[in-house]
Order: C-alpha cells, then structure tokens, then sequence
C-alpha cells in the first residue's frame, strides 16, 4: 500500500492512461461533456422567449419603416398642404379687413342663443371676455 503512494509520478500516470479491457470493448459514443444542464433537449419556455424577442424586432423594424418612409413623408405633405390653405385664408381675412377699416364684417357672424351665456362674470377684465379673448378674431354680440 505504501508503493502506491510512494511509486513515481511517471508509473501512475501510465497506469491510469492504459486502455482497460472494458473500455477497448465498449464502442465510444459522441456525447458532449454539459456543465450544469438538466436536459439535452430546449426549454419550450426559453423557447417561446426567443420567438418572442424575434417578433419583437421584426415588428419594431416594421413600424420603424413604416414611420420613416409613410408618416413622415405624409406629414410633410400635409404641412405643405396646409400652409397654403392657411396664407389663403390669412390673404383673404387681410383683404376684408382692408376693406372694412380693420374691422371683420359682422354681417357673416352667426348670432346663437346659447352663445356668450354668462352666469356669472369673469374674475378678469370687464368680466365679458374669456381668458383667451382676441378683438380682431372674436367679437362680442349686443347685450340682450
């Protein structure tokens, strides 16, 4: 018992490298060396995650596209749109005010019943006008 301790490095290393008869008989199968792992086949959880996180980036890509080369493109054109119909508009609200000593005609402003209903006065000014009161745009009708 004591060689087996004491005998050469060498020795045992020999020893334990020499093809035994059982392993020369069995036939060598490729099964990979695992580290922690409970099963060769995958997780369907782990799985469904990647597939998941694929959809994910495939839709992500998707929108991105679509706000790239559709929305942004579409917003420009309506802007541009827009800014004419507005500079129309404005030329026009311009012409009638030249027409009429800088006041907006008032023949063409529709005087409703529920309009300017006031139960009580605003804490502001003369107590007629809204926070957001604007003389060349909004006009006040007769007290009734």
């Amino acid at each position: 018992m004591a060689s087996r301790f004491f005998a050469p490095a060498t020795l045992r290393s020999a020893a334990a490298r020499a093809p035994s008869a059982v392993a020369r008989r069995q036939a060598p199968t490729a099964v990979p060396r695992r580290f922690a792992s409970g099963s060769a086949h995958k997780d369907p959880l782990l799985a469904e995650q990647e597939h998941a996180t694929e959809h994910a980036a495939k839709s992500a890509d998707l929108w991105r596209k679509i706000s790239m080369y559709f929305c942004l493109p579409g917003a420009l054109v309506m802007s541009v749109y827009i800014y004419q119909i507005e500079t129309a508009h404005l030329q026009h609200q311009a012409h009638e005010l030249a027409m009429n000593g800088g006041e907006l005609p008032e023949e063409g402003r529709p005087n409703y019943e529920y309009s300017m209903m006031r139960k009580k006065p605003f804490p502001w000014g003369d107590g007629n006008k809204s926070f957001f009161h604007n003389d060349k745009v909004n006009y006040l009708p007769e007290a009734q």
